[in-house]
């Protein structure tokens, strides 16, 4: 989703012409149902790497076991299915999210100052090129902060093997990609809140309108189970 949305914004700064053609309400709709799609169907053979097992204790009460399916595990096709898993769902957004962001970087940097050269700098122009040089250091930021965090997991997934992975360095490593993954997630939210003003009033005012939406429920239900209350048998 978040490649989606870079390569949208990359239409938009570096292609403007084709902007309306190619990032339309009815084109994003597309690509919101299509990507939670397609990541199940990749995904759906992970579904079968385990089966239940029904057994029975040596006190005669059934248990139900959960047990790897070894055929499934082991087999050539899944070890190579992982890795083009994870070569198309990580390594390459990745380094696609680093290259569009450093066109779109570059790019809105020329606009800028052809735009500051054209113009004479009042109060209103500085605080608009303050407002271009934040949105510059949230794409720099968002993109280096994937590229960054996510590169471990990369490597975890791809190198993991029996022969090492109970090892003490294997473990710490496994944390520390873990750790990182999270980090990503967690903190784009907030590089986006500091460096982008139209994010912050957005995210305050969908706020104020949830606030005042629980508000007015709250206060209808309970005027009606007021009435329900006060109406005669």
């Amino acid at each position: 989703m978040l490649l989606a949305l870079t390569v949208e914004r990359f239409i938009s700064v570096c292609y403007p012409a084709k902007a309306r053609n190619l990032c339309g309400t009815a084109r994003a709709y597309v690509t919101v149902t299509v990507i939670p799609l397609a990541t199940f169907i990749l995904y759906s053979p992970y579904l079968f790497l385990a089966h239940v097992v029904t057994c029975r204790t040596e006190a005669g009460a059934i248990v139900h076991v959960k047990e790897p399916t070894t055929w499934l595990v082991e087999s050539v096709w899944f070890r190579a299915y992982k890795w083009v898993l994870e070569l198309a769902f990580k390594l390459v957004p990745a380094l696609i999210l680093v290259y569009l962001n450093v066109r779109i970087i570059r790019t809105y940097k020329a606009v800028c100052e052809k735009r500051r050269k054209m113009t004479n700098k009042s109060g209103e122009q500085r605080r608009q090129y303050a407002e271009e040089s934040r949105l510059m250091f949230l794409l720099g930021g968002t993109s280096t902060l994937f590229f960054v965090c996510m590169t471990p997991m990369i490597i975890l997934s791809l190198t993991i093997h029996s022969h090492w992975r109970h090892t003490v360095a294997f473990e710490v490593f496994r944390a520390t990609a873990n750790v990182l993954e999270v980090t990503n997630f967690a903190v784009t939210f907030y590089i986006y809140c500091v460096f982008s003003k139209d994010f912050r009033e957005t995210f305050l005012r969908t706020l104020r309108s949830a606030k005042e939406n629980s508000m007015g429920a709250s206060f209808l239900g309970s005027v009606s189970g007021l009435k329900e209350a006060i109406r005669p048998p």
